[in-house]
């Protein structure tokens, strides 16, 4: 720390921020090379300026999440009621806090929001994704649409043993014919009644998210390793009866749109690197066994759903070949 300034590590990103960062796991040394991070005290887009390109972003239900927009080389983004940001052409990030908004709520637009659409417009494959390790050495991604329970099934991973990396946010790097998963951060994002089920010998060591939320967060140990080769991506789908835990593998084509789908992006007009994240997609899809889960959203299922996954997936081999299936009725 010099001067209220500290560093930290987000994926393999260094950052150096005048706002602290107790989520993230702090370095020993300033890098010379980092992402800088300063809080103004006024707002931060430019008063009068030519528009670029411009989006809406928008949540699960379609309502207005933010809006992102370029001007030149840099880029803007307006959280209504809660922050403003500025991205620069040379990586420093400027945050702006509205007057009643948490500094819990700017450091989650900053870590969840800002962050991994920095990291996707460098070019990297960051999914909206939870991850663990489990005991038999077997990395385990899980993706799916907001409230599918991606942090929950983390959570249950983790009382079940398993090293928890991230519960919505991993950047994914090819090595070979491997893919390795790179964590943004370890962490873990719970509502009330998750906690207070999964995790309630840790319920009083959670602080708020944000002030607009009740979802509580959960700090994480800093991992063991700076990345995981990964054995398998499963998409949470939705229960189709309170009895079925279903697993089955799909096909490349599908795999590498959902990907898509589940990808962080900041510049939709930047169609390079858009389709530099496709061909990313696409290897991934090739390389890893991505499988669809339907289970009971059921707390007292969630042993009998993580002994299902375990079994089928058989690590350290990779799942059962395309085509097969894995059902449990109960």
């Amino acid at each position: 720390m010099t001067d209220g300034l500290g560093a930290y590590l987000y994926a393999h990103c260094s950052l150096v921020s005048h706002l602290p960062l107790p989520e993230l796991p702090a370095l020993d040394v300033m890098p010379a090379d980092a992402v800088c991070i300063d809080v103004s005290r006024s707002a931060v887009f430019p008063a009068m300026a030519t528009v670029d390109w411009q989006h809406n972003f928008t949540d699960n239900q379609g309502a207005h999440a933010f809006r992102c927009l370029r001007i030149g080389d840099a880029y803007g983004f307006d959280f209504p009621g809660v922050a403003q940001a500025w991205l620069a052409a040379d990586d420093r990030i400027t945050l702006w806090r509205r007057p009643d908004a948490s500094l819990d709520s700017l450091r989650h637009v900053l870590l969840d929001q800002i962050l991994p659409r920095l990291l996707a417009q460098r070019g990297g494959l960051v999914l909206h994704a939870a991850a663990v390790h489990t005991q038999d050495h077997c990395t385990v991604l899980m993706i799916g649409d907001s409230g599918m329970g991606k942090s929950t099934l983390a959570a249950a991973f983790g009382r079940s043993g398993a090293e928890i990396l991230s519960d919505d946010g991993v950047l994914l790097d090819q090595d070979g014919d491997a893919m390795r998963a790179i964590a943004c951060y370890p962490g873990l994002r719970l509502w009330p009644d998750s906690l207070a089920t999964v995790l309630s010998d840790r319920a009083a060591q959670s602080t708020a998210m944000a002030h607009y939320s009740d979802k509580r967060r959960l700090q994480q140990p800093r991992l063991a390793r700076e990345d995981y080769p990964v054995d398998a991506i499963l998409i949470l789908q939705p229960p189709v009866d309170d009895r079925t835990i279903a697993l089955a593998h799909c096909t490349t084509q599908v795999a590498c749109m959902e990907l898509m789908r589940n990808a962080f992006q900041l510049d939709l007009g930047d169609h390079g690197n858009i389709q530099a994240l496709l061909a990313k997609a696409a290897a991934t899809a090739e390389r890893v066994p991505m499988l669809t889960l339907t289970y009971p959203r059921d707390y007292a299922m969630l042993p009998k759903v993580i002994s299902t996954i375990t079994s089928a997936l058989d690590c350290p081999a990779h799942p059962r070949s395309p085509g097969s299936e894995a059902t449990v009725g109960l």
